[in-house]
């Protein structure tokens, strides 16, 4: 049983690792800190989490704590990260994962110096639907892969325009860093890496058309591979009244199609089988297989699904989208 602690007790906490690692029989939940000492205490109460910490510094240097899961603004993802693998703990982030590629060297760095654990909590590589999508390319079922794309419109809609959203952080850039290309896309953009490979560069408009925002709220990107395979990035939070959010990976022999993303729903259509549509579970908890990965990493020494090698890459991508908007060509994307 892994002792976490966990910084943040927002929105994070009560529907991603926090419900995880609560859901979790490898890992229990003994310690909490937000700034906000009512959003702390309510969260601390409901679960019966006695160490309550204002500062996240703080938590970090209590010793029972073993790993620590970091949920707050993006700006807050490296600094917290740095203080606890340098104080010996394990760190499962959440995404984006810094809000630079010079943030996330340093990050992994810091626990490969200190020989901890640094997960990133990109957890929709563990759906169900996911891991069907990556068995069947694996294995060629749509042949050659020639292209990807993915569309997502719905993330702020009505429920987040700037003047009512519950979240504004989100569309602020001194605490997000970015905006659509980043927020919506980092888990998108983690999913084409897992399923595609790493893109050789990447071209993008980052724009914002919608008013009151300090990031962009529409973005388009496109990637291209050493193969000749191209993907396309087509993001925004202008859309209201309807929700969209599908990625789709063609072959030579077929495609898949994942639509929606979080209801893991799976059409396959392929010269080798008629079209089929899988309807695949979808998890109680997001975060749980993940929670559950990342124990099992430092415990058994099991290889991290979500490691920050592969979450450098997305963050290449999504920071070399928004370099190519300001400059107006493409960006090559960098192994790490």
């Amino acid at each position: 049983m892994l002792n976490f602690g966990m910084i943040g007790c927002g929105s994070a906490a009560e529907i991603r690792g926090g419900l995880g690692i609560n859901l979790s029989k490898k890992a229990k939940l003994i310690a909490v800190s937000d700034t906000d000492e009512k959003v702390m205490n309510s969260y601390a109460d409901k679960f019966n989490i006695e160490l309550r910490f204002s500062s996240g510094y703080e938590l970090i240097e209590d010793p029972s704590v073993e790993a620590v899961y970091i949920a707050v603004p993006n700006v807050f993802h490296h600094p917290l990260t740095i203080a606890a693998t340098s104080a010996g703990k394990h760190v499962l982030c959440e995404k984006p994962f810094g809000i630079s590629v010079d943030e996330n060297i340093s990050m992994i760095e810091s626990a490969k110096k200190n020989s901890v654990k640094l997960g990133v909590s990109y957890y929709r590589r563990f759906y169900e639907s996911v891991q069907f999508a990556k068995k069947l390319i694996d294995k060629g079922e749509i042949g050659k892969i020639t292209m990807g794309g993915l569309h997502a419109t719905h993330f702020l809609g009505e429920f987040h325009t700037p003047e009512t959203a519950t979240r504004r952080w989100l569309i602020e850039k001194d605490k997000a860093g970015a905006g659509v290309f980043q927020r919506a896309g980092s888990h998108r953009i983690d999913l084409l890496v897992y399923l595609m490979g790493i893109p050789n560069e990447v071209f993008a408009y980052t724009d914002k058309i919608g008013e009151g925002y300090d990031v962009d709220d529409a973005s388009v990107g496109l990637l291209r591979y050493e193969s000749g395979a191209q993907a396309f990035i087509a993001l925004h939070h202008t859309v209201k009244g309807s929700q969209t959010d599908w990625l789709e990976i063609c072959g030579t022999e077929g495609r898949i199609l994942l639509d929606p993303l979080d209801e893991c729903v799976v059409i396959v259509e392929s010269t080798k089988s008629k079209s089929k549509i899988f309807n695949m579970n979808i998890p109680e908890s997001s975060t749980l297989p993940i929670i559950d990965n990342f124990v099992d990493s430092i415990e058994l020494g099991d290889d991290i699904i979500c490691p920050p090698e592969n979450a450098i890459i997305t963050n290449k991508i999504i920071y070399g989208g928004y370099e190519s908007s300001m400059k107006g060509k493409p960006v090559k994307i960098e192994k790490y």
